[in-house]
């Protein structure tokens, strides 16, 4: 999935009460020289814990 929306859920565990899935904030897209990478800032809808992901865009 390359298309990382604002506000759509992401199934990923909050790092902080393990929660199952967590929002999407904010998206940053990084090149690199081989790849593009996405940094996705995340949210918790139980607890409200703030967190970060590094993802790869799929090709």
């Amino acid at each position: 999935m390359s298309d990382y929306k604002v506000g759509h859920p992401l199934s990923k565990r909050c790092n902080k009460c393990f929660h199952p899935e967590v929002t999407i904030n904010q998206t940053v897209q990084k090149e690199f020289s081989e790849k593009i990478a996405y940094i996705l800032w995340l949210q918790c809808p139980d607890c409200g814990f703030n967190d970060t992901a590094l993802l790869p865009k799929d090709e």
